[in-house]
This record gives structure tokens, sequence and C-alpha cells, in this order.
């Protein structure tokens, strides 16, 4: 890093798992869409239960529509494909991600830099943003953020399903984080562990940090950021940072 760009960054972006957190996704994953498909097993066979989840998942990340949410999105999608109600879909959702969401949490583990990060941020007096993919609810991040042993209250913005009106890999999820915490792009740097979106990042003028401690890369050909290495490494990062 240059003399010339040490004031350079104003806010922080993490990506939480895989990166803040350790997940064990190829469990997680699975025994998460089991045990949502068990909520619904009266109203839904799994199959098509599945099929529509996944659909509606997916309307919501190419979503493009800045006046609605992705929680609208979401939801519409879903009650279109399966012909239930939103008044019969809400509640069991939101029991599942009270009751049984936590139960998952032994996918999960905490990152031994993972606090030293964030405190080493803080006082730096950086603005921090949890910028996980906004397909969850805010109670699902709020949880995940738990089993890492992190704190909510440390972050300046958490993206949920309900505030944002993208998702990633769209350039446009980057630049509402940007507006939202009024810091220009070119201030932020974005930290992730996966190459398609997270480094996406740069399409919408931040710099970004790839976090090799578990990388998931799904592009093709070479990676390009302006930093990498370990979130070891971004500790020493930031504190290199004049602030």
């Amino acid at each position: 890093m240059t003399a010339k760009n040490k004031h350079k960054y104003k806010a922080l972006l993490l990506d939480l798992d895989g990166t803040l957190l350790t997940l064990d996704i190829e469990q997680f994953i699975p025994a998460y869409i089991d045990a949502l498909s068990r909520r619904f097993k009266e109203l839904v066979n799994k199959e098509l239960f599945v099929r529509h989840l996944f659909g509606a998942t997916n309307k919501m990340v190419a979503n493009d529509d800045p006046d609605q949410n992705n929680e609208i999105v979401f939801y519409q999608e879903f009650c279109g494909r399966t012909g239930l109600t939103y008044d019969q879909i809400k509640p069991i959702i939101d029991d599942f991600y009270k009751d049984d969401f936590p139960k998952l949490s032994c996918w999960g583990q905490e990152h031994p830099h993972a606090r030293e990060l964030i405190k080493t941020a803080r006082q730096k007096d950086m603005q921090l943003v949890l910028a996980t993919n906004p397909i969850f609810p805010a109670i699902a991040v709020h949880q995940r953020l738990a089993w890492g042993g992190l704190d909510k209250n440390d972050f300046h913005l958490i993206t949920a399903m309900d505030n944002m009106h993208f998702c990633k890999p769209n350039p446009r999820y980057y630049l509402e984080i940007s507006s939202k915490i009024d810091c220009p792009p070119e201030e932020c740097l974005m930290a992730g562990n996966d190459t398609r979106e997270d480094l996406i990042a740069a399409k919408a003028g931040m710099d970004t940090y790839l976090v090799e401690d578990h990388i998931l890369n799904r592009t093709d050909g070479e990676t390009n950021s302006n930093h990498r290495g370990k979130l070891e490494d971004l500790i020493g990062l930031i504190k290199t940072l004049d602030h």
C-alpha cells in the first residue's frame, strides 16, 4: 500500500460465511434445507418445496428493481410458486428461525482472528459493514454472527433481505451499501473469500481483499483483487492505515 492511499479506506465491508465465520457449507446447506422443509411437510412435499425455495431465492438474487426489497421479491415468488399465502408462510418461517435455525450452529465455528479484526477496524474509526449476501432475514444473520462469537452492535450496517434491494454478485448491492453508509465506493474496502460474489465489488468502484483462509473460487480464469491474504494479514493491513 502506498503512502498516497494510506488514508483511503474509511469503511470495511466484511463477508460472513467463510470469512468471519468458519462454516462447513457442504454440510450446512443440506441440513438447513432439510430442517426448513420439515416445517412445510403438511403443506408441500419436500421435492417441490426445495424446487420452489431455490426458485424464489434465484428470483431474489436476480432482482434489479430498486423499488422492491429482497424480502418482498422472495415472498411474492415463493407464494406464487406454492399457491400458499404470505399469512400462511411467514409465521412458519419465523418459528423456524426462532426455534430450529439455532440448532444448526454445530456447522459454524469461530474464526480465531475475527474478533481481533473487528477490534482493530474500530480502533481505526472505520465504518464496519457486515456485507453478507442478503438472502436471509436479519435474525438468521444475527445468529450466525453469534456462532462466530461476534457482536452485531459492532457493525454500522448488517445487510439482510429486509433492508437491501439487491444481492451479490450484483454491483448495485455494493453501491447500495455505499449509499446507506454515506461513504463513496473508492473509500470502501470489501473483504471476502468468494471470488465471484465478493470481488465483484470492484465493479462498483471498491477495492477488494481476497481472504484466502477458505477460498470459494467460482470464477473462470485469474482472480483479481487489490489485496489478498489470510484474515490475519488483513489485520496487519488495517493497522497500517492512518486515521
